[in-house]
């Protein structure tokens, strides 16, 4: 893995693992049970990972209407952060983006939402190149001098190109 450096801090990816998902409800339980392989029952950001993982495998499967590739979830850290990412074949007519909830008892509509708090603000999904599907991702700190939601977007570009 090659550092990029964005001139505020170096970005060096380490990959814990992933796994490829079917577009089912069982998927989600599948990609907890998978992350906490990954991560170890003990990790201090549990609960939020598994949370994290919860609510983007769900919304590939709901919200993914472009073919039948399947689901690939990716774990990876960095020195500051824990990114949980999703790969999943897109939509033509839906995009991830949290919405204002009026209703807090409304059955949907607050994953990402909670997602964008327990990340403070770090989370992103793209449309991946030449078809292959979207990309949504969200990280979470590891320590305090964890780079801003602007910072990463800019770091994973530049890996990216």
């Amino acid at each position: 893995m090659i550092p990029i450096n964005n001139g505020h801090f170096t970005w060096k990816e380490t990959p814990l693992g992933e796994v490829l998902l079917e577009k089912t409800t069982a998927s989600a339980g599948a990609a907890r049970a998978r992350a906490l392989d990954l991560i170890g029952q003990d990790h201090p950001a549990k609960d939020d990972v598994l949370l994290i993982v919860s609510e983007l495998v769900t919304n590939a499967v709901v919200h993914a209407d472009r073919g039948r590739t399947p689901i690939r979830l990716r774990l990876v850290t960095t020195r500051d952060l824990l990114v949980v990412e999703v790969h999943d074949p897109g939509s033509l007519f839906d995009a991830p983006r949290v919405t204002d909830v009026q209703d807090v008892c409304a059955p949907a509509g607050r994953g990402l939402h909670l997602v964008s708090i327990i990340c403070g603000g770090r989370w992103g999904s793209s449309l991946l190149d030449d078809r292959q599907g979207r990309l949504v991702w969200a990280a979470l700190p590891r320590t305090d001098d964890a780079p801003s939601a602007y910072e990463i977007f800019v770091a994973r570009r530049q890996r990216a190109a």
